[in-house]
């Protein structure tokens, strides 16, 4: 399983499939990517981001103050 990021809300997400599709630039890697709250991509892997972890603490990711 491999997971990452929600591009919309910041939630866990799963990356459901990857394919390569032809484009005038040459073939671009895609995924698709489903997150826990059901947002639904497809898109480029290259913009597809890291999984933030959880502090040491165990506060979520976003609660973390820097």
């Amino acid at each position: 399983m491999d997971i990452t990021t929600c591009p919309e809300c910041g939630n866990a997400a799963e990356i459901l499939w990857r394919d390569v599709f032809e484009s005038t630039d040459g073939p671009v890697e895609h995924a698709k990517v489903m997150c826990v709250d059901r947002h639904s991509f497809l898109m480029p892997v290259a913009a597809i981001a890291a999984p933030r972890m959880p502090a040491r603490d165990g506060s979520p990711a976003h609660q973390r103050r820097s």
